[in-house]
């Protein structure tokens, strides 16, 4: 995959997430550690271009058994110039927040993959991470909104007057029961992931105001789960790759 990169002009990250989109459009549900599984999508299924926008909807890391590859993959993306919106994950904020000492955070997190994350990395702590990683996973947002999608990676408040910027940062990362109220939302429709949803029922919301991609890409010895997908934002198609990794 090649890229022209931008010379001159304001500093790398300034204003990645405001670019204005040019062709395609794609959001990536969970990732999870599955880093073949991750360049099958985009070099052979997505075929991304210079051009193309590539929403990713967070957990790009534990579970799976390549965490490290997996960032080192969209690092090398974002540093071609690709424009890629990822989102911060309920994983990669146990991350960040084991690293600056949280122990509770810790703790729950090496409930959820953390440990194999930091044998993937060859350290002992979460901060020992080498920096370039944690200050990637920091400067990652919640929340993104386009004309005809928010996308966040569990969910919003909907009991808020204003859930786009009403909502805890907390409920952003971890919420599961998010019944959406689409005037709310401006009649745009929720994308998000964290939550494992059958292709079925990943299909069946395609019509609605809510999608969750999440098929649990690193479970593929589930029935029903283990692919990581995609959706084309706007045609509404799905993009499946089997877990290769």
């Amino acid at each position: 995959m090649t890229a022209g990169a931008e010379k001159g002009g304001p500093p790398p990250w300034a204003g990645r997430f405001s670019r204005p989109f040019v062709r395609r459009r794609f959001a990536v549900g969970d990732v999870h550690g599955c880093s073949r599984t991750l360049r099958q999508m985009v070099e052979a299924q997505l075929r991304l271009g210079a051009d193309d926008t590539l929403y990713l909807l967070g957990d790009y890391i534990d579970r799976g058994p390549d965490s490290k590859g997996v960032l080192d993959y969209l690092m090398r993306l974002w540093e071609a110039d690709y424009d890629i919106r990822p989102l911060l994950g309920n994983h990669e904020e146990m991350l960040l927040r084991s690293a600056q000492g949280d122990a509770e955070a810790r703790r729950c997190w090496f409930g959820n993959g953390g440990r194999d994350t930091l044998q993937q990395f060859a350290v002992a702590a979460a901060a020992d991470i080498p920096r370039r990683y944690l200050d990637f996973l920091g400067m990652l947002p919640r929340i993104l909104s386009t004309d005809d999608y928010v996308l966040v990676h569990a969910g919003l408040d909907f009991s808020s007057a204003d859930p786009i910027h009403d909502t805890s940062p907390h409920r952003m990362l971890w919420e599961r029961d998010c019944r959406v109220d689409p005037a709310k939302l401006d009649g745009r429709t929720l994308l998000c992931g964290h939550t494992m949803t059958p292709l079925f029922d990943i299909r069946s919301s395609l019509t609605g105001n809510r999608i969750c991609l999440d098929n649990g890409c690193w479970s593929k010895a589930e029935m029903g789960f283990g692919k990581l997908v995609a959706m084309d934002l706007d045609t509404r198609e799905l993009i499946l790759v089997e877990n290769c990794d």
